[in-house]
């Protein structure tokens, strides 16, 4: 009896958690930043596949149109920040029946000022520093390493 008892919860427990699962697999977000001018979008469901070809509403506070597009095939879209905007905007996600997400661009965000650094550059820098550590680096971790050990090793010697 006890068995049997068990096997009802755990089959009772997957079936109550399935649904949730599928839920947020089935999730879209948006996400949008804006650099030099521009506003960027990157949109998503979950981490499993972009939102490919999903419909773009950008709206002011009054809920007025400012512009429309479309995603690419990497979930991305991109464009110039409208004119004379003196408001937030909210950017509307469609990916299809009860697929929408929003993201809000504060009025301050919108006042960009072109970086005077070579964004590409600095970010091939970065992405540079990420492949390999130097050899100082490694180098210098092995002595931390070392120098922790010979430390447990003292405090052993002392405590006996």
């Amino acid at each position: 009896m006890k068995i049997k008892m068990k096997y009802i919860v755990i089959l009772s427990f997957i079936l109550v958690l399935l649904p949730v699962s599928q839920a947020f697999a089935h999730r879209v977000i948006i996400f949008a930043w804006v650099e030099d001018g521009m506003i960027h979008t990157e949109s998503s469901f979950g981490s499993k596949s972009w939102a490919q070809n999903c419909s773009i509403t950008v709206v002011d506070e009054k809920n007025k149109v400012v512009r429309k597009g479309v995603t690419d095939r990497k979930g991305h879209y991109s464009f110039k920040i409208p004119e004379k905007i003196d408001s937030d905007l909210v950017l509307k996600l469609d990916a299809g029946p009860g697929h929408h997400a929003e993201w809000r661009l504060s009025k301050e965000e919108l006042i960009s000022t072109p970086s005077k650094k070579d964004i590409k550059k600095e970010m091939e820098k970065k992405e540079e520093l990420e492949k390999a550590p130097s050899v100082y680096k490694i180098i210098g971790g092995i002595f931390i390493i070392f120098l922790l050990g010979l430390s447990a090793k003292f405090l052993k010697r002392k405590k006996s």
